[in-house]
């Protein structure tokens, strides 16, 4: 099965917006994103601007938002469960410039999924940029249909909010990452 990041470049006051996108099986699509319309720093959950759904062909909800790209990847052992699990709890999570955004959003999810080798957020500082290192298949937007992959249908509906391992301060997951964002700023300053 496969996954996607979609960018709209010209979001967030030129800084640009991300969104998912995952294979729960039986040629659906789980796709969202958290928009933050309002532009602030900080918006409570329900105002942010989250939204996902289980679609056929999730390109047309990402044209509708003025998404420009995306890059799909397949992905060898896919988790659509525990994917839409880190939906369930982005949902219930506000809103922050830094640490909460539409990045953390995107990577939470993708992680979830079973992408590997994914760029860790904060570390490009711009959705944009964490995009543009996103390991993936770019495709145009306009131009592109998404073509479902055979796998085993999810019973989304029976899953509850799941906290990643990597945003739970007590887990070793959640230092990794920490020192995954510090090796790769290590690596930015000698460049």
């Amino acid at each position: 099965m496969k996954a996607a990041a979609f960018v709209r470049y010209r979001s967030g006051d030129g800084f640009g917006h991300v969104g998912w996108a995952f294979e729960v099986g039986d040629g659906r699509v789980n796709a969202g994103s958290v928009e933050n319309h309002s532009g602030h720093l900080f918006t409570p959950a329900p105002q942010m601007g989250f939204w996902n759904g289980c679609f056929a062909d999730p390109v047309d909800q990402m044209r509708a938002r003025r998404y420009d790209d995306l890059k799909w990847i397949d992905v060898p052992h896919p988790d659509p469960m525990r994917a839409y699990a880190t939906v369930l709890w982005i949902e219930h999570q506000a809103y922050r410039a830094l640490f909460r955004n539409c990045e953390d959003d995107a990577y939470d999810v993708l992680r979830a999924y079973g992408v590997e080798g994914l760029p860790p957020p904060m570390f490009a500082w711009l959705p944009k940029t964490w995009f543009s290192r996103f390991h993936g298949v770019l495709e145009r937007l306009p131009d592109y249909r998404w073509r479902p992959t055979s796998g085993d249908s999810q019973p989304l509906e029976n899953a509850v909010p799941w906290r990643p391992t990597w945003r739970r301060p007590w887990h070793p997951d959640f230092h990794a990452l920490k020192l995954t964002r510090v090796a790769h700023l290590g690596r930015a300053w000698r460049l």
